[in-house]
């Protein structure tokens, strides 16, 4: 099993294509977004505040973190979100009353910017840091 930073932001659809014809198990790591990280510049996304996650959880009478973590689950990732919260906690692990559709899995599949929220400053100093497009 390895852990990576996996959203709708940023998918990993080359990875996990790649770990599971190795039979490696993907934990999502950080699949709500982090919305609290104290480095978030102005203006970047706030993933749970999408519009189109909000469409599609109004719509299946669910949250955006729920979508989100239903969505992660149908694609064979473990995610494990974090919360302090007694009321998120039992909100993120009610994901499995109902399944996101082929379209809804391919829309949300679209909303991929290969954009990280989280920082990996460790690694600054390999060649293709940081890995990513910025948004």
């Amino acid at each position: 099993m390895t852990d990576v930073e996996c959203h709708p932001y940023l998918n990993q659809k080359k990875l996990a294509d790649f770990c599971k014809s190795k039979g490696i198990a993907i934990t999502a790591y950080s699949p709500l977004g982090s919305s609290d990280r104290p480095w978030a510049k102005p203006g970047e996304p706030k993933l749970l505040d999408d519009p189109n996650l909000k469409a599609i959880a109004d719509k299946r009478k669910k949250t955006p973190a729920q979508i989100i973590l239903r969505y992660l689950t149908q694609r064979g990732f473990v995610a494990i979100p974090k919360s302090v919260h007694k009321n998120r906690i039992q909100e993120n692990i009610n994901i499995f009353d109902f399944q996101l559709s082929p379209e809804e899995m391919k829309y949300v599949d679209s909303f991929n910017r290969n954009g990280r929220l989280l920082r990996f400053e460790s690694g600054s100093k390999h060649p293709y840091y940081p890995f990513h497009d910025e948004y």
